[in-house]
């Protein structure tokens, strides 16, 4: 009696501890394949955030650069293809309304300044001062630059979605366009006669850009910001 309660007793089996050995394994892969998913969609959410916040600070950068476009010009009813024009990445002159990737103003008669989206860019060149231009003559790549957006969207991107790719284009305005923020207004010069204070424009610059937002692996949404030329009439 003095030892029946060792008889009773028994250890873990080969057999269960195999058993327990591999349960434990595959809850231990499928818990590192969650954390390796989760920490891959955490990364390229975050990669999409900055470049979508880059894109949207640049469109803001841009609408204030392009507003200016024909300001100090002598003859601003010389519109689209003499004081500016839309031209596509291997120099093609483009009509009103077709996509491009470059657009040349003149400031002076014989100075140029130009807006050209690459593929991992979108810049501003002659910013300061125009480059010359006895036409709307493209910048060469020794023109003074500025980078406007930097797209951080290598991995992201692909040939159906498109994100971080901007498109240029001109379009006639349907109605007399605005900046945003002023409306046609009157104000009285005298106490009998009144005039207009506030002309819209007849030209509008679409800046069509594909943001990582709503876009998926085979589709995209892309944003458009419109800039309203009213320089010109």
């Amino acid at each position: 009696m003095k030892y029946s309660a060792f008889i009773h007793q028994r250890g873990v089996g080969l057999i269960e501890l195999l058993i327990a050995l591999t349960l434990s394994i595959i809850i231990i892969l499928a818990m590192l394949r969650a954390f390796v998913v989760t920490g891959k969609v955490t990364a390229t959410a975050s990669q999409g955030a900055r470049t979508d916040s880059g894109l949207m600070l640049g469109l803001i950068t841009t609408d204030r650069i392009l507003q200016g476009i024909g300001y100090n010009l002598v003859d601003t009813t010389q519109g689209y293809g003499v004081n500016f024009q839309v031209f596509a990445e291997d120099g093609t002159a483009l009509n009103k309304g077709r996509v491009g990737k470059i657009l040349v103003w003149k400031i002076t008669s014989d100075k140029c300044q130009a807006l050209v989206s690459k593929a991992n860019s979108l810049k501003i060149f002659g910013e300061s001062e125009g480059y010359d231009c006895t036409s709307l003559a493209q910048p060469s790549e020794t023109t003074s630059s500025r980078e406007i957006i930097q797209n951080n969207s290598a991995g992201l991107t692909n040939n159906n979605n498109q994100i971080g790719r901007i498109d240029i284009k001109v379009q006639d305005a349907t109605s007399p366009c605005f900046p945003f923020g002023i409306a046609d207004q009157t104000v009285a010069v005298s106490t009998s006669t009144e005039v207009e204070a506030t002309q819209g424009g007849k030209y509008q610059v679409v800046l069509i850009a594909h943001p990582y937002a709503a876009s998926t692996e085979s589709t995209s949404e892309p944003i458009q910001n419109i800039t309203c030329l009213f320089n010109f009439k």
